[in-house]
């Protein structure tokens, strides 16, 4: 008889741990850990655990022995890490050093979120083997990351993804929540845009990612995203137009200085192999919607 896989997500409590938790409990035997906001998923181990304690770290890995470590702690916002740079570098960095260190014995199959800020924004349509060069700080933690984890595991998954359309759990407010909330109240939401991303849905990397944990590639970089490019402020605009919001409550965020530099970034991914090697599906803006209406709903 086969044996059902465990699998341990390193921040079960945040918007992709969680949304990965319920979805896999179906399928595996899921330890979900959380730092201060504990949440309750059925069918789901929920542990505390502070990354930085790495004798607690141990327990945790060397009582589940995990066949499959998920890294989702941490938030992929450019602008908490500027703000909160100590606690996102522990996070980000010396976090998943630490799980990854301590997991070595047991080689798990390692499985690191990370995202398009590992580039440096000038171009856009990166591919896996394009050359890093991170500007913001929450790039170089993440490269950093990536890099503990080459260096430590002999069976991983890097998987950088665009951000990430979907509902929140209730602790961490999403991009899409603070859409909806602002739109519904008639209250004006200014959104930068000078980023350009491939904004794709939570279910969609959700989806690839259960592909990796039953196999697929090993030691490699995979990117994935959506198919359509625009920036945060765009993004808005086809937000309220779609669910029969007001669009000109939507403004586009000034800074300070920036009549004379003005300086757009493209962070958008090519993710070609996701989609030959594992099949992975691609999401057009107006299915990202769909499945969020969907979710409304439920």
């Amino acid at each position: 008889m086969k044996r059902t896989k465990a699998v341990l997500i390193i921040g079960g409590s945040g918007f992709v741990g969680s949304h990965l938790a319920r979805r896999l409990r179906n399928k595996y035997k899921v330890f979900a850990t959380y730092y201060q906001h504990q949440i309750r998923i059925p069918e789901v181990t929920m542990l505390p655990l502070d990354v930085t304690e790495r004798n607690w770290i141990k327990r945790v890995i060397y009582g589940i022995q995990p066949d499959v470590i998920i890294y989702a702690a941490g938030k992929n916002n450019p602008q908490w890490a500027d703000d909160h740079s100590r606690d996102a570098e522990q996070i980000h960095t010396n976090g998943a050093a630490s799980v990854s260190t301590v997991a070595s014995i047991l080689q798990p199959r390692m499985i690191y979120l990370s995202n398009s800020h590992v580039f440096d924004g000038s171009r856009g349509n990166y591919k896996e083997e394009d050359v890093i060069l991170p500007h913001s700080p929450l790039g170089k933690m993440k490269v950093s990351g990536e890099n503990y984890i080459r260096t430590r595991s002999l069976n991983y998954i890097i998987l950088r993804s665009g951000p990430l359309l979907g509902i929140g759990n209730g602790i961490e407010m999403t991009l899409i929540d603070r859409l909806r909330i602002a739109l519904s109240k008639g209250k004006k939401l200014e959104l930068s845009p000078y980023d350009f991303q491939s904004y794709t849905s939570i279910y969609g990397i959700i989806d690839l990612i259960e592909k990796l944990i039953e196999g697929g590639p090993r030691n490699k970089v995979l990117h994935y995203g959506g198919l359509n490019k625009l920036s945060e402020y765009e993004l808005g605009i086809e937000f309220a137009k779609y669910f029969g919001y007001d669009p000109s409550i939507i403004l586009e965020k000034r800074y300070a200085g920036e009549e004379n530099d003005l300086y757009y970034s493209d962070y958008s991914l090519n993710f070609t192999q996701a989609i030959s090697t594992l099949k992975a599906q691609p999401f057009f803006l107006k299915q990202c919607f769909d499945l969020i209406k969907q979710n409304f709903v439920g």
